[in-house]
């Protein structure tokens, strides 16, 4: 009986180790991929936040700049000014007549009879890490409006949209000629628009990175591909009730 041996052909040490190369860098690479597509997917929803933020606050400020003043004739008070007013901590109790990140708003109602008080300002709280634009009535309810707002300034133009220097409107002269009124710089009638400029960041922390031009507030991204930087977005207001007859 003749047996035939046949020889069994198989992989050699350097082909085995040229296969494993070749194996772990085309998985490194889907893995890479998997991860940018994570990273995208958690920030689209984010980005999307931001955006409506930016449009709740916006429509917020517009809705009640426009009317500022409405319903207020004469104006025995200022239908716009650049501090906070009311019964709880009114910046003219404490002497302060303008600030960049506040403003009040004063007008009737349509159908109604009663003055109402609109003041927006920024509650920037680090050591909570609250950053929020505020609403305040006037009376005793403040509640936020919008979370995350980095950034909120206000300035203020007046004819032929000429820039009212913030000196003028805080070094009097100060009407009504009343004891018992609230005065207010004249020169707060001269406002015919009202510029705004706000910043949102993103709310999770893992989408920012170093607080810098691209971040008001620092987060804990160390990953390019996982920034969402802050959105900023500036905008006019008509006082369309304080019109050059006024």
């Amino acid at each position: 009986m003749n047996t035939r041996m046949t020889r069994a052909d198989g992989f050699t040490v350097s082909e085995l180790l040229v296969a494993t190369a070749i194996t772990l860098t085309v998985t490194a690479a889907l893995l890479d991929l998997v991860q940018r597509g994570r990273g995208s997917f958690q920030a689209q929803p984010e980005r999307a936040d931001m955006h409506q933020r930016l449009r709740v606050a916006v429509d917020a400020l517009t809705r009640d700049l426009r009317m500022a003043g409405a319903g207020l004739q004469p104006f025995a008070v200022a239908p716009v000014m650049p501090y906070r007013v009311g019964v709880r901590d009114s910046d003219i109790d404490l002497g302060v007549f303008y600030r960049a990140d506040a403003i009040s708003v004063l007008y009737v109602p349509w159908g109604e009879s009663t003055v109402t008080s609109h003041t927006y300002h920024l509650k920037n709280d680090v050591a909570t890490g609250t950053f929020q634009l505020m609403h305040y009535d006037g009376a005793a309810t403040d509640l936020p409006v919008v979370d995350h707002v980095v950034k909120l300034q206000f300035e203020y133009l007046g004819d032929g949209a000429a820039r009212l220097d913030p000196a003028i409107l805080q070094d009097g002269p100060w009407v009504p000629d009343d004891p018992d009124a609230v005065t207010f710089d004249a020169d707060l009638l001269q406002i015919r628009r009202v510029r705004v400029l706000l910043r949102v960041q993103a709310g999770l922390e893992s989408m920012r990175g170093p607080a810098g031009v691209l971040f008001a507030r620092g987060g804990t991204s160390t990953s390019v591909e996982r920034y969402l930087p802050d959105l900023e977005l500036q905008f006019d207001i008509a006082v369309r009730n304080m019109g050059l007859g006024r």
